[in-house]
C-alpha cells in the first residue's frame, strides 16, 4: 500500500483537492487555487426543483467539468469509468490501485462510515490512494485529511441517487506526449472561459443573472421554504464552509489571479485579484446573514443579504468584463 503511506495533499475543495493529488503522482506540483483557475472553475448557479427542500446556491462550474477542463488545459488524458454494477466498480478500482494509480472517486460522503455530515450531496470527490483488505484509503478535504472507509460503505457512497449523482464514477489522469503547455497561456485560457460563461449564461439561473435572481428571491425565503431554519443553515454552510475555500470560491479565484499575475508579469491580474478578495468577503458576510436569518427568523437579515448579492453581481460583472478584455 505505498500510495497511502505518502503524505497526501489536503485542500479546501473536494474536486480540486482530488485533482492536485492525481497530478502529484506525475510530479506535477500545482497549487489548488491554480488548478481551480486553470479549469475555469469560478461560476455561479442557483437551482431548485420541486423535489429539493433546500435550494442550491453554488459558486463553481458543474460537477465533473473541473476535471475535464483541467485535463484539456494541461494536455492530460482523463480516463473516466462509470458502471451500474458495484462488483465491476470495485474490480476496476482495485485494478487501478494495484497498478499504482491514484484514483478520483465521485460519491456521497454522507454514506461513508466515517462521515458526520448531516445532509446529502452526491457530487463529493475524494482521491483513493490505497487499500488494505476491505478498507480503502481516501483523501478528504480539511480538516479530515486521510481517512479509511469500509468497502461496504464505499460501495453505497459511490452509487447514490439524486441531483448531480453518477453511477460509481472513477477517473484517473495521465500525461500525454508533448508535455505540459505554457502555464501562463493556459491560465489566460481558464480565465477567459470562466469570464465568458459568467457574462453569457445559458439561462437566468447562472452567472451574474443568477446572482440577481437569488437576490430577488432571498427576502421571501422565510415564507417559501418548508423548513427555513434547516434550509438556511444548510445553504450558509454550502456557501462558506463546505469546501468553497471561503466566500463562495471567490477566495480561491483571487489566489489564482495573484499566481497568474506573478507568472505572466501582468499587474492588472493582481489588481483584479485584490478586488475579488473584497467580493469574497462580501459573500462570506452574505453567508453569515443567511445563517442568522435561519436561527432568528430575521427578515431584515435576508433583506441585507439581498442587497449585498445585488452589489456583488454588479461588481463581478465588471471584474469579469475586465478579465475578458485582458485575455482576449
Amino acid at each position: 500500500m505505498p500510495l497511502s503511506e505518502e503524505r497526501p495533499f489536503v485542500g479546501n475543495h473536494c474536486e480540486s483537492t482530488t485533482l492536485v493529488n492525481l497530478l502529484r503522482q506525475w510530479d506535477i506540483d500545482l497549487s489548488e487555487a491554480f488548478v481551480f483557475g486553470l479549469a475555469g472553475g469560478l461560476s455561479f448557479i442557483y437551482w431548485r426543483t420541486k423535489q429539493m427542500p433546500t435550494p442550491f446556491v453554488g459558486g463553481r462550474i458543474k460537477p465533473d467539468a473541473l476535471s475535464e477542463n483541467l485535463a484539456d488545459a494541461l494536455n492530460l488524458h482523463l480516463s473516466g469509468h462509470e458502471t451500474s454494477s458495484a462488483r465491476r466498480a470495485r474490480e476496476h478500482l482495485l485494478a487501478e490501485l494495484d497498478s499504482g494509480n491514484v484514483v478520483g472517486l465521485k460519491l456521497d460522503r454522507y454514506l461513508l462510515d466515517y462521515s458526520t455530515d448531516d445532509f446529502r450531496f452526491a457530487a463529493h470527490y475524494v482521491a483513493c490512494v490505497g487499500h488494505d483488505d476491505d478498507r480503502f484509503a481516501l483523501v478528504e478535504t480539511k480538516p479530515l485529511g486521510l481517512q479509511w472507509a469500509s468497502a461496504a460503505s464505499l460501495a453505497c457512497a459511490r452509487d447514490p441517487r439524486g441531483p448531480m449523482s453518477s453511477r460509481n464514477r472513477a477517473f484517473t489522469l495521465q500525461p500525454r506526449k508533448g508535455g505540459l503547455p505554457d502555464l501562463g497561456e493556459a491560465a489566460r485560457k481558464g480565465i477567459r472561459a470562466a469570464a465568458q460563461q459568467f457574462l453569457n449564461p445559458p439561462i437566468s439561473n447562472f452567472g451574474f443573472k443568477g446572482m440577481h435572481k437569488v437576490a430577488d428571491l432571498m427576502p421571501r425565503w422565510l415564507d417559501d421554504l418548508d423548513s427555513p431554519a434547516d434550509s438556511l443553515s444548510e445553504m450558509s454552510t454550502l456557501m462558506e464552509d463546505a469546501g468553497t475555500g471561503g466566500g463562495l470560491f471567490r477566495t480561491m479565484w483571487a489566489e489564482f489571479l495573484a499566481e497568474t499575475a506573478d507568472l505572466t508579469g501582468t499587474g492588472e491580474f493582481q489588481e483584479i485579484s485584490d478586488a475579488y478578495r473584497g467580493v469574497s468577503q462580501k459573500w462570506t458576510d452574505v453567508a453569515g446573514l443567511v445563517r442568522e436569518a435561519g436561527a432568528t427568523s430575521s427578515r431584515a437579515c435576508l433583506r441585507s443579504a439581498s442587497t449585498m448579492v445585488h452589489e456583488a453581481a454588479e461588481e463581478e460583472q465588471h471584474l469579469m468584463r475586465r478579465l475578458l478584455e485582458l485575455t482576449s
